[in-house]
């Protein structure tokens, strides 16, 4: 009897299954997702997330122990000297006993290259090398930089 102003809630009893074909009971176990197949899935993701566990831990462990490189090079200051040319001090970081080429750039309002050399330094007792550079330039430049620096390769 249903009495007006008032719902009605839905049954929460488990129906339980009174199958006793087993062939019946795999086939109802099947399509409501009990048995055999639930339990491959869970085997399936504890697998697949040791194996996402064990990737990540090996990409932490072995990407940050690669061999990078030994130099490092930065500006410590710039001046514009003229229209014509800009002094560049520079701070290199290698080893003691190795050479080092140094490309210096000066730049233009734009960022257009206006200037450049190249600047060897030679091998010495320190790891870090302090240089300054004079660059000539072919229109006025607003700023100077180290670009790049590498170990000339010999052979």
């Amino acid at each position: 009897m249903h009495v007006q102003g008032q719902t009605s809630k839905p049954s929460t009893k488990r129906v339980e299954s009174r199958v006793t074909d087993p062939a019946s009971q795999a086939l109802l176990d099947e399509r409501y997702g009990r048995g055999r197949k639930r339990s491959f899935d869970k085997r399936f993701a504890w697998i697949a997330g040791g194996a996402l566990v064990l990737a990540g831990l090996a990409f932490v462990l072995f990407g940050g122990w690669q061999q990078g490189s030994d130099l490092e090079f930065k500006d410590l200051h710039y001046s514009v000297i003229s229209d014509s040319a800009v002094e560049v001090d520079v701070q290199v970081t290698a080893a003691a006993d190795a050479e080092i080429v140094c490309a210096i750039e000066a730049l233009s309002e734009s960022h257009g290259t206006v200037g450049w050399k190249l600047v060897t330094l030679p091998s010495g007792d320190e790891r870090t090398r302090r240089f300054e550079s004079t660059v000539v330039t072919t229109s006025p430049a607003t700023t100077g930089r180290v670009r790049s620096c590498w170990e000339p390769q010999v052979g």
